[in-house]
């Protein structure tokens, strides 16, 4: 897919995305070096669904999962391998259909140097992944404010750099280090997601001074990728009060200089245990709205236990949910498919409202025959006596 192929199918002009490219208000992901979907809040909000192999699990298992995130229609995949990680994403890459991002630092516990943070980053460039989190920043000023909170430090990456900062007595060598960083990705395919290893783990942490230093600190690192045109885009929390996600939506816009916005939810509440997709998928469709242009997909099982295959669906469903709910708030023409599965419905046809269902489910009612719920009662049927001949 080229870019005139991806203008076309978001319905908007190359021009126009391709002056949002040069300005940095929209990022370009690609997989195995050619355009595949693009980050913009004037194009569909785009989902992404993590994977990865633990000592918990194999790989063969994730690519089963690989393969039902693309079937329900996620638009990338992260590769959370806390093991073989290279050797993972590689297999990953050559099985997806879809940009792979990665996390660099995972390859470097439990004892890294400075050198294994930028040798790791720069084996993942060179493997292929369509983009890196970098969680570079966090701060070591910004430790104390992490130690003040309910749950402290929840980012893998986060923990990571923490100990590291705390046993060395020094800054984040991501930090430290930015500018090689660049170096390494200047001119290649992949793009920074600058991740955020201070997001708050519940909403009682939520946009709290830890937080909120780490967003000042991506803004910084925003100005500096576009100085190098390192495409760049923002990770975002976390676990957020429904009534502050669409103000902290504008302050990263502000902060991060419009800058894509990623985000893991948010999460609005923490009591929804087996159920955190639908408490984040909440958060998601209104941080969509907002102006957030990707969402994590967050699975049922969070905080309790690596996601299944049943996970994995449910998962991209609730969100392919809530992204396309956003869609139709800020985008012209995103509810055509809706009302085009309305007509379909009143019609009584079946067929055409599994075709144009986001989840693809299948009924198993016959076309022109009411569902069990009404059967005879059917209002619609009645209806289509009732007004037959009327204009629809």
């Amino acid at each position: 897919m080229d870019l005139r192929e991806i203008a076309k199918k978001e319905k908007i002009s190359v021009q126009k995305l391709e002056c949002e490219l040069k300005a940095g208000r929209a990022v370009l992901l690609c997989h195995n070096k050619k355009p595949s979907c693009i980050l913009s809040n004037l194009c569909t909000t785009k989902i992404n669904t993590n994977l990865g192999i633990s000592a918990q699990n194999g790989l063969a298992q994730e690519i089963n999962k690989l393969e039902i995130a693309q079937y329900y229609g996620t638009d990338t995949v992260m590769d959370l391998s806390t093991k073989n990680t290279l050797y993972t994403l590689r297999t990953f890459l050559k099985n997806s259909s879809v940009p792979v991002g990665s996390v660099p630092i995972y390859e470097c516990f439990p004892s890294p140097s400075e050198e294994d943070f930028l040798h790791s980053i720069e084996k993942h460039i060179k493997a292929g992944a369509s983009f890196l989190t970098i969680h570079a920043a966090f701060k070591r000023s910004a430790i104390p404010l992490a130690a003040k909170r309910i749950t402290k430090i929840v980012s893998r990456g986060g923990g990571i750099l923490a100990e590291y900062m705390v046993r060395n007595k020094c800054e984040n060598p991501l930090y430290a280090n930015f500018d090689n960083i660049l170096d390494l990705l200047e001119g290649t395919d992949c793009a920074i997601s600058l991740g955020d290893a201070l997001r708050p783990g519940c909403i009682a942490d939520a946009n709290d001074s830890a937080q909120l230093s780490e967003l000042k600190t991506q803004g910084e690192l925003v100005l500096r990728s576009r100085e190098r045109k390192v495409p760049v885009f923002c990770e975002g929390p976390g676990h957020m009060p429904l009534n502050t996600i669409v103000e902290n939506v504008k302050l990263q816009k502000k902060w991060c200089h419009k800058a894509p916005y990623y985000v893991l939810g948010p999460l609005v509440s923490d009591t929804a245990l087996g159920y955190d997709h639908i408490s984040s998928a909440i958060g998601a469709t209104v941080a969509a709205a907002a102006g957030v242009e990707f969402l994590c997909a967050v699975t049922p099982s969070e905080h309790y236990r690596l996601p299944t295959l049943e996970d994995i669906k449910e998962g991209v469903i609730a969100y392919k949910i809530a992204a396309h709910s956003a869609d139709i708030c800020k985008l012209k023409g995103a509810s055509k498919r809706d009302l085009e599965l309305s007509r379909a419905r009143y019609a009584l046809d079946w067929r055409t409202q599994e075709k144009l269902s986001i989840t693809r489910k299948k009924v198993e009612t016959c076309d022109n025959t009411p569902c069990s719920m009404c059967k005879e009662l059917c209002p619609m049927r009645r209806c289509q006596t009732l007004f037959k001949g009327a204009k629809k």
